[in-house]
């Protein structure tokens, strides 16, 4: 992912600082915006790899009405994945920061699973 204009960089840094917050379910309101704001930069690159993560954050987003976490998990780590997999095409000056949102995204799937088993048991 080529991450080169400071509106995405912009994106980039307010999709970390949600990941990063203590709850994630508390700011789902920003979450969606943000989302909203990747959809239409992705989808308006043009490109087949960017059209493939806006069609994920899509399915997230509607994820989000409901109740079942999986969905979410998996969707976040197939993010992480796409995202992890762009890293050593990116801009330099964004890699460390594409490599914490692969790593945030990743985390934060882990916990919506670890929450899931825990409410099993």
């Amino acid at each position: 992912m080529s991450i080169s204009h400071s509106a995405s960089a912009d994106q980039l840094e307010a999709t970390l600082r949600i990941l990063r917050s203590e709850d994630v379910t508390q700011v789902v309101a920003r979450a969606t915006e943000n989302i909203d704001g990747w959809i239409q930069m992705l989808r308006s690159s043009g490109e087949t790899a960017h059209a493939t993560l806006a069609a994920d954050l899509v399915k997230l987003k509607g994820f989000f009405s409901g109740t079942d976490p999986n969905p979410i998990s998996d969707v976040l780590q197939t993010l992480a994945e796409h995202i992890n997999s762009f890293v050593d095409n990116a801009n330099p000056r964004y890699i460390e920061s594409l490599d914490q949102l692969s790593k945030q995204l990743t985390e934060v799937a882990r916990n919506l699973q670890t929450a899931r088993d825990a409410q099993q048991q």
